[in-house]
């Protein structure tokens, strides 16, 4: 009887694939460029429901042309704030899509 002199590779296998340092370096950029222009996502009509010291904006045709609405949510028994704010400080420069 013969016995195999040939070992099993321990680094064989999805357990011990590594990230290549380029990759995770791109796959963290990305994650945070795409999160601040996830948070200002520009609504058509205010909630009825917020969560206290949360900001929205809504463009329901209540500010001047090139202005939106700013909302911030408020605790227990006090007021939204409002103001109109530019499109422009919103978008960073970029053109906003017209609400349908």
């Amino acid at each position: 009887m013969e016995r195999s002199l040939v070992k099993a590779n321990p680094c064989s296998g999805w357990r011990h694939v590594r990230w290549r340092p380029a990759g995770l370096t791109a796959f963290v950029v990305t994650l945070v460029i795409s999160q601040p222009s996830l948070a200002r996502k520009i609504h058509s009509y205010e909630p009825l429901m917020m969560d206290p010291y949360a900001t929205i904006y809504v463009n329901d045709g209540s500010c001047s042309a090139g202005k939106v609405l700013k909302v911030q949510g408020m605790p227990k028994n006090q007021r939204r704030r409002k103001s109109c704010v530019p499109l422009s400080d919103i978008t960073g420069g970029l053109p906003a899509s017209s609400p349908k």
